[in-house]
């Protein structure tokens, strides 16, 4: 998960980080829900500083107005938004569009790290801290679901992806090809999926199927 999960310490910023992230997001969930692993890391300080989402700006925001009237403009940063659909949740052939990818940014503009000065001040230092003067307000469609604005928004999407079909073949692929083989039977990864999602994303259902069939022995 730590690899699915991957940030660099050769971004400087994450160097103290990088441990936290698998300590604080991604161990407490080894053997829970992938839901609550995803919104975990997509909220990490870790994360959040990798992908450069602690300063993205909704266009319409609060703080881009400001900004513009200033004549220093701040911009929506797609970064975090584009890896969250094609390497944690989706994957890269998952189906999403650009659009999609535009909406994942839109629905996480707040999602930043608490500290700060001026406007941007607020929220407990080193820690997850929404917003809302980053936040682009209106609701956003992702994958022909439309989403309201506000942190609990982004939250939802994050669920709503963890749920889809094609999360379930992405992780079960990756478990499988970690586990078994480079190439994994089909037949085995359609079952680890099918248990995912009967299971609501419960990770240990997902791994009794692997650890239950008779490809990972063979």
């Amino acid at each position: 998960w730590s690899n699915h999960f991957a940030v660099s310490i050769d971004k400087l910023a994450v160097l103290g980080l990088a441990g936290a992230l698998e300590r604080e997001a991604i161990r407490p969930h080894v053997l829970g829900n992938f839901a609550d692993m995803l919104c975990a890391v997509e909220q990490h300080p870790a994360m959040l500083l990798y992908l450069d989402n602690a300063q993205s700006t909704g266009p319409d925001s609060a703080a881009a107005l400001a900004a513009d009237r200033r004549g220093r403009g701040r911009g929506l940063n797609e970064n975090l938004g584009r890896e969250i659909l094609e390497l944690h949740t989706l994957g890269v052939e998952g189906g999403y569009t650009q659009q999609d990818v535009r909406a994942m940014a839109l629905l996480i503009t707040g999602w930043s790290i608490g500290g700060g000065q001026g406007r941007l001040r607020g929220g407990q230092p080193g820690h997850f801290h929404f917003r809302e003067v980053l936040h682009q307000p209106g609701a956003k469609v992702l994958l022909g679901r439309r989403y309201q604005e506000g942190l609990a928004a982004g939250e939802r999407a994050l669920r709503d992806l963890a749920l889809h079909p094609a999360t379930a073949r992405h992780l079960a692929t990756k478990l499988a090809r970690h586990c078994v083989a480079d190439d994994p039977p089909p037949a085995l990864v359609r079952r680890m999926a099918d248990a995912y999602l009967d299971a609501d994303g419960d990770l240990p259902a997902l791994y009794r199927a692997l650890t239950d069939a008779p490809e990972s022995w063979a």
